[in-house]
């Protein structure tokens, strides 16, 4: 594992009431959010980097009203085709 420093003013800890614990693990779920949301990892790899369960960071997501699929409604459609077929 690799340890990064980040430098942050004591202020804005205050401001929004985060212990430097706290503040690291909200910006590690906001990093991995952004990732995701921007197509840089998958949903697995945003998931492990913000360090919750899969199916705990989709409801994150979903709660931010983040799709957590990133299929085109042709995708889609296709599947739908492929399934009737069988």
């Amino acid at each position: 594992m690799l340890n990064i420093e980040i430098k942050v003013e004591q202020e804005l800890l205050i401001s929004l009431n985060k212990s430097p614990q706290e503040f690291g693990e909200d910006l590690l779920l906001w990093a991995a959010i952004s990732f995701y949301e921007h197509g840089k990892l998958s949903l697995a790899s945003a998931s492990k980097m913000a360090g919750y369960h899969r199916y705990d960071f989709e409801k994150v997501l979903s709660s931010l009203k983040i799709p957590i699929s990133n299929l085109s409604l042709e995708d889609v459609k296709k599947d739908i085709g492929l399934l009737k077929s069988l």
